[in-house]
């Protein structure tokens, strides 16, 4: 997978930019808040067909344009594709591949992978279960786009779960509906998750073990709502969701919200049998993070034949001198986009690109 071409129009500070990626490292460097983040931003739209830092098209139009324009083209082994994104302040946003209109984001969700690493996932381990999920699915939802679609669905599901609980006096009978819809789509996206976890928590503990020295066993376990869902068919884990639904009956009417499903699930990490939450040092909580991006390029591959771009933002600058060695060695023959305030430390290959950015300026070195 590679990304070949990328043209920018009133997104972000970029009224005008384009840039031609190499097949290899890119090298996007200036002071910061210059808009190289920017560059990974609009890459990554084209994977999961939304903002990883907005949660509103509008804040990627640049102040006092109606609209903003953004164009990739990519390959894989197969073929070679285009992308448009039109970003709207005030209606949806408007997305074609290959001039064919894309109804909604899981049409474009799987076409064009990337895995994404910057300082905010340094934190990943010992924060809420919240960023824990959000990272799970948005690399399930790039391997199985049809998770992506059951993603949406509990969304839509739980909230209106959730309204129907703060009435003063709930529907029992809407409530036992909203159960057997939380029941059906809940149960494909644990089953999704379980065999996730096992696989890229086996890629995990190979990886850690290498970083380690052998000194340290990495475990990935999945909390899901149903307990160990690993061996467990569909049918299975769905009676088991609807015998938790019925016991936690009276505690969802009182807390008046829904407090079982995939939405309240996490992954816990231990490190030689202990809780890396409580017991793991920073330096070894952000190994675990390292090792995590490390396997879930890896698990793409895997699943897929195709190595992902791997969106490297500011991260070398967090990382020790070990683990900028360690992360350099595991992602030969892939291409890698790199933002950074200096370029000093990089062992550059002759087909590395450079861009020199300074407020919204591209200059290719």
């Amino acid at each position: 997978m590679q990304a070949k071409e990328l043209t920018l129009t009133n997104f972000r500070n970029y009224e005008s930019a384009h840039l031609s990626f190499s097949d290899g490292i890119n090298i996007l460097y200036g002071d910061n808040a210059q808009g190289k983040t920017n560059i990974l931003e609009a890459v990554y739209l084209f994977s999961m067909g939304k903002s990883n830092r907005a949660h509103r098209d509008g804040e990627l139009i640049l102040h006092g344009q109606p609209s903003a324009d953004l164009s990739l083209t990519f390959a894989d082994s197969i073929r070679e594709s285009q992308a448009d994104i039109r970003l709207f302040r005030s209606r949806r946003k408007q997305i074609a591949v290959n001039e064919i209109p894309v109804r909604k984001n899981s049409e474009l969700v799987g076409r064009f992978r990337v895995v994404y690493f910057g300082p905010e996932y340094l934190g990943l381990v010992k924060e809420g279960p919240k960023a824990r999920r959000k990272n799970m699915d948005i690399v399930i939802s790039q391997l199985k786009p049809a998770y992506f679609s059951a993603l949406s669905e509990l969304k839509k599901i739980v909230e209106s779960k959730n309204a129907l609980l703060k009435m003063e006096h709930p529907n029992q009978a809407m409530l036992e509906i909203m159960n057997e819809k939380l029941i059906a789509v809940s149960t494909e996206i644990i089953a999704c998750r379980s065999q996730y976890i096992q696989k890229i928590g086996s890629l995990a503990k190979e990886i850690q073990n290498e970083i380690s020295m052998g000194k340290e066993d990495l475990s990935l376990t999945y909390q899901s709502s149903v307990g160990t869902a690993d061996n467990l068919s569909r049918e299975e884990i769905a009676d088991t969701l609807r015998l938790r639904l019925s016991d936690a009956w009276q505690r969802e009417l009182d807390l008046r919200e829904s407090v079982i499903g995939p939405h309240r699930e996490d992954i816990d990490y231990t490190i030689n049998g202990k809780d890396a939450k409580a017991f793991a040092s920073q330096g070894q909580q952000k190994t675990i993070v390292l090792v995590q991006k490390l396997a879930e390029v890896h698990l793409m591959k895997q699943e897929t034949g195709e190595l992902p771009v791997l969106l490297l933002d500011d991260i070398m600058s967090e990382l020790d001198k070990k683990r900028q060695g360690f992360i350099l060695s595991h992602i030969r023959d892939m291409q890698i986009l790199i933002t950074c305030t200096d370029v000093d430390g990089f062992s550059l290959d002759a087909d590395a690109r450079l861009f020199s950015i300074e407020n919204g300026q591209i200059t290719n070195c």
